[in-house]
């Protein structure tokens, strides 16, 4: 098992650690050591938006492969996968991908994102202009999935569920 743990934690590798103040921060692993004869893993790590930061993730063998009483370092996604516009075509769903792919689209103004058929939407806080009647006839016929994210897209999707089914739709809005 420790041979896998260094075919996927070597160094250049990103991971996910957590952290007080975000929750989670991206990190990238600079040197990996197992000690099969103790027992130990060690994988150091350097804050990707802190040069200055560093830490070491260290437990045993046994907390880590056994018992699961302590988790290696969640892996990044590859690059290129940034920002995506459907959460479940993530590599790894889990909750800092999530957190850090929505917070990546939220900086680039893209307050919705899908998550299967699922929207996700994001309060920007500000007055956006999305919901112009261009907005409403630019998504009207047109498949979920086919543009951007939006609200516009779900009422679509339910309106033409209906039409195509003769059956009622629901849209369910939780915040």
């Amino acid at each position: 098992m420790d041979i896998s743990i260094q075919k996927t934690y070597k160094k250049g590798t990103h991971v996910y650690v957590r952290d007080e103040k975000e929750a989670w921060v991206r990190a990238e692993v600079t040197n990996v050591s197992v000690d099969e004869k103790a027992g130990k893993v060690s994988i150091e790590l350097k804050h990707l938006a802190d040069d200055s930061r560093s830490s070491t993730f260290e437990a045993t063998l046994r907390e880590v492969l056994e018992t699961k009483t302590k988790e290696l370092p969640l892996l990044c996604d590859p690059p290129g996968s940034d920002g995506i516009d459907d959460l479940t075509n993530l590599s790894h769903l889990h909750e800092p991908a999530v957190l850090d792919n929505l917070r990546l689209r939220y900086k680039e103004n893209d307050i919705y994102t899908y998550s299967g058929i699922v929207l996700v939407a994001l309060n920007p806080f500000a007055r956006v202009d999305r919901y112009s009647q261009h907005e409403l006839e630019t998504y009207a016929g047109r498949a979920r999935g086919e543009l951007q994210p939006h609200l516009f897209a779900i009422a679509e999707d339910a309106y033409q569920g209906m039409i195509r089914d003769c059956m009622n739709q629901t849209i369910i809005v939780s915040g």
